[in-house]
């Protein structure tokens, strides 16, 4: 199966971060979580090292993907860079390999149908699951699954500054679809982009299978 993917960003906070590599099959968006010192460098940090580290263990499988969320998790708390959300898609072959820690969000289109895979590790604008735990007594949950894809699957993986918190700002389903309705990744990563309507950095990858 050939992928391509386009990414789209509206930064205002500069908190947002992606990762996409097509020699890896690797995408992902990460979230620096507002109001915690020094987030866009837990954000920064998260996608380089998780990128590493997938690149360093081999054959990809979701305990990978979750240890090197587990590594990024400890870096980023000793190194006291603040906090994020990771959310990464992991496309090997025929399957998807998926992760996904706070409220950043991936969703699959599938033969016409748009769902939403990963669920909010939080409440509203409010995180319990993050990169880089603010909070000792915590400890990090890796949600996780794996999935089958086909030629015309797309996936995308989007911040919340896209989907948004709360109405008026909030995005479902029918309100996401037009933009995954565009075949061409780049232009439905954009129509992602500019359909959010929360005040703040926005970030969208598309990645279509083929």
């Amino acid at each position: 199966m050939r992928i391509s993917f386009g990414s789209a960003e509206q930064p205002l906070h500069g908190e947002d971060r992606s990762l996409a590599s097509l020699e890896l099959g690797l995408f992902g968006v990460f979230d620096g979580v507002g109001g915690v010192p020094g987030s866009a460098r837990a954000a920064e940090f998260a996608a380089g090292s998780i990128a590493g580290f997938c690149r360093r263990a081999g054959p990809p499988s979701l305990q990978v993907l979750a240890e090197a969320c587990e590594f990024a998790n400890g870096e980023i708390s000793r190194r006291q860079l603040g906090c994020t959300t990771a959310t990464l898609a992991w496309v090997a072959g025929g399957a998807l390999l998926w992760v996904s820690i706070g409220d950043s969000r991936l969703y699959l289109w599938h033969r016409g149908a748009l769902a939403q895979v990963s669920s909010d590790q939080g409440e509203g604008n409010v995180v319990y699951n993050v990169l880089g735990m603010p909070w000792a007594e915590a400890s990090l949950t890796v949600q996780r699954g794996a999935l089958e894809l086909e030629p015309g699957d797309r996936l995308a993986l989007v911040t919340d500054g896209v989907t948004g918190d709360f109405a008026p700002d909030l995005l479902g389903l029918q309100e996401l679809r037009p933009s995954l309705e565009l075949e061409d990744p780049q232009l439905a990563a954009e129509a992602l982009v500019r359909s959010g309507r929360k005040r703040d950095d926005r970030t969208a990858l598309v990645v279509a299978c083929t």
